[in-house]
């Protein structure tokens, strides 16, 4: 599936948790008839066409060149068992329809493009063929249309609800019909825009829906009724079936609990393998190992327990994700499909009880102290929050105004006004609104000025793109001296962070690197004449420093910046980290 800008509207408000609360009611995993429900599921595509064939109608879709003697496709990395078909044929989806049954899939997933799009038009035939053969499909939601707001996708979703949500076959948890949003159409808007777009949704379509965003974040839990992800095979890529089995027993659990501790819906993901080279350069593959890889992963969903096992991918022939019998593979990947899903599915759901974590030990009392600070300090936050840091203030009670870049330019950032300034998003950031770099020469006078910024991010690298996707990085301009560290952590290397001297006094002294998840390390490295306080150092196993994952620092003449790794904000002790970072800020800025 192919990628997008990341783009993300603020708006201006001053957020209170009452609000947010409210905004998304969290659901436990119930079917239509209120009972708990395991279900199996695979993403489906309906993008095919070939010249004979209703939906191609003389030409062909998607598939390019298709040469039948030699069993190849040009772009398909695997060659179909019926060969190149028409996603439009109802005799095509009942034989999918049945392979699904027999494999002992409950549920498709459609990637649906639009209204009266080439996958539009094969929705209502997919779920009549659904409700005979007695499964549910429900759509995959790949783009918001222009001009890309929390209103416009709102009116999308109602509106293709409208179409198909009422059908039997249409998949309900407690009557709401289920949309699953993908992570690029989630990066469209934005954690705050998708907010709204769900607030609406649930207004204006009587029933309301069923909402399962694409992103495993403690802000995507207060957002979406489930959680899911579509692909893991950035994760496995170069694992052999030992490394995926430990990588997918760390992973699994952490995404169940994270589902499990706000109430909502639980998945994971399963692949059987990946192998994008024929449409992507260099492109990216990921070994079947004979069916080992699909085996162990589906071995540990097992065991992590979720409400759902989902697939990548029933017939994405373009990645080589597939389960649809292959002329390489024949039945192999239905057969063990059917094999473990009966066995996912042999017994209820256990009782998760939330354990005690290491957010225990905050009590009440002292986020109810932080909280009075905070709220004293008068904290800004520039558009496009979504780290755990922005949800987790709101959570606590913290009184915060988003801004937009309009206001930021405008005078109405002040270090006088706004003593703290969160940057919270990705890695974009809007660099002109009047005129080129205005955005950077405010930024700089607010630092000048003795503001403090916090960089919190929720990617590797704040302040790297601007608004046109360009690599920039401005981040060094306000104090931010990061180097890139890896894509991947070396292999066999003793990873730890430790505290040089406990400054955050709720945070273990020494813990490891995160086994799993996004694990691209920038390290922070103090710049000349500046007063630096590294909190939370990275170290390998000879002790050697590979840069601060958590830092206070006082630049030369006025400002100061905290800079945490992203990383961090995932990890077990993000709530810990989070209050003993806002506390020493505080209090450093009290005095």
């Amino acid at each position: 599936m192919y990628t997008h800008k990341h783009r993300s509207l603020a708006i201006i408000v001053i957020i209170v948790i009452a609000t947010l609360l409210g905004a998304a009611n969290p659901i436990g995993a119930r079917d239509q008839s209120g009972t708990a429900a395991r279900r199996v599921m695979a993403f489906y595509y309906p993008w095919y066409g070939v010249p004979n064939g209703p939906g191609g109608a003389g030409r062909t879709v998607h598939w390019g060149r298709i040469d039948v003697a030699n069993k190849d496709i040009a772009a398909s990395t695997h060659y179909p068992s019926l060969g190149a078909y028409d996603s439009h044929d109802p005799k095509l989806i009942d034989q999918h329809c049945r392979w699904a049954k027999d494999a002992h899939i409950d549920t498709l997933i459609v990637s649906w493009w639009g209204h009266n799009s080439y996958s539009d038009r094969a929705m209502d035939k997919i779920l009549e063929a659904c409700g005979k053969h007695n499964l549910n499909a429900c759509i995959y939601y790949e783009t918001v249309p222009r001009p890309q707001t929390a209103q416009s996708a709102a009116r999308d979703i109602v509106r293709v609800l409208n179409k198909y949500g009422s059908h039997s076959a249409h998949l309900k948890i407690n009557g709401k019909p289920v949309v699953f949003v993908y992570g690029r159409t989630l990066q469209e808007l934005g954690l705050l825009e998708w907010r709204e777009a769900a607030k609406i949704i649930n207004s204006d379509y009587g029933p309301g829906a069923t909402l399962v965003g694409d992103q495993f974040s403690y802000g995507s839990a207060r957002v979406f009724d489930g959680l899911h992800t579509y692909n893991t095979a950035g994760s496995l890529q170069g694992m052999d079936p030992p490394e995926a089995r430990k990588w997918a027993s760390d992973t699994y659990q952490s995404w169940v609990q994270l589902a499990d501790k706000a109430g909502k819906i639980s998945t994971v993901t399963v692949i059987p393998g990946y192998d994008d080279t024929k449409i992507r350069k260099p492109g990216l593959a990921v070994e079947r190992y004979g069916g080992g890889l699909y085996r162990v992963q589906w071995e540990e969903a097992i065991k992590a327990d979720p409400h759902w096992v989902l697939i990548t991918s029933f017939n994405e022939w373009h990645e080589g994700s597939e389960i649809e019998p292959s002329h390489t593979d024949g039945r192999k990947y239905l057969a063990l499909t059917a094999e473990y899903a009966r066995s996912f599915k042999a017994s209820p759901r256990a009782v998760h009880p939330i354990t005690a974590s290491t957010s225990g030990v905050l009590s009440e009392k002292d986020k109810a102290q932080l909280r009075e600070r905070l709220n004293s300090l008068q904290i800004a936050v520039l558009p496009g929050a979504d780290s755990m840091a922005f949800w987790w203030l709101l959570d606590i009670g913290v009184d915060v105004e988003l801004l937009t870049w309009e206001q930021v330019v405008g005078g109405e950032l002040s270090a006088k006004r706004y003593p703290v300034l969160l940057y919270c998003a990705g890695e974009h950031y809007r660099r002109s609104v009047r005129e080129s770099g205005d955005v950077d020469k405010t930024l700089k006078d607010y630092l000048k000025a003795g503001g403090c910024i916090m960089a919190l991010p929720s990617l590797p690298w704040p302040f790297y793109y601007d608004e046109d996707g360009l690599a920039v990085n401005r981040s060094k301009e306000f104090g931010l001296t990061l180097r890139m560290g890896w894509e991947n952590p070396p292999k066999g290397e003793e990873l730890h962070f430790v505290q040089p001297e406990r400054r955050l006094r709720h945070v273990p002294e020494r813990f490891v690197f995160p086994p799993s998840g996004d694990l691209r390390w920038r390290g922070f490295f103090a710049g000349d004449d500046t007063k630096h306080l590294s909190l939370l150092q990275l170290r390998d196993g000879e002790n050697n420093y590979l840069g601060d994952g958590v830092t206070y620092t006082e630049l030369a003449g006025a400002g100061r910046v905290v800079y945490a790794w992203f990383g961090l904000l995932n990890s077990p002790h993000a709530e810990p980290l989070l209050y003993d970072l806002f506390d020493f800020v505080s209090r450093k800025l009290s005095n």
